[in-house]
């Protein structure tokens, strides 16, 4: 998938992870104003500049995510593939 912007709303506590050591989901609207949920995302090592707040648009290449059985869960491909816009 494309870079696709996103309106983040939600950003929950980071919590622990086997496969992922510790992550932090996000979810947010769409430009369409469709919802996204974005997972997984390691947050707390992103840089202090690199860690967005509520209410920022990002940009974040994604792809559905096939596992799960929620529609609208998106996997970040690459955990340093999103900026601010």
């Amino acid at each position: 998938m494309a870079l696709t912007k996103v309106l983040v709303t939600v950003k929950t506590y980071p919590t622990l992870s086997c496969k992922y050591e510790e992550l932090v989901c996000t979810a947010g609207f769409r430009e369409d104003g469709s919802w996204v949920r974005i997972y997984p995302i390691q947050f707390r090592k992103k840089s202090y500049d690199q860690q967005y707040k509520k209410y920022d648009w990002i940009e974040i290449d994604l792809r559905f995510c096939k596992e799960k059985r929620f529609v609208f869960l998106f996997r970040n491909v690459s955990d340093l593939s999103f900026q601010f816009i």
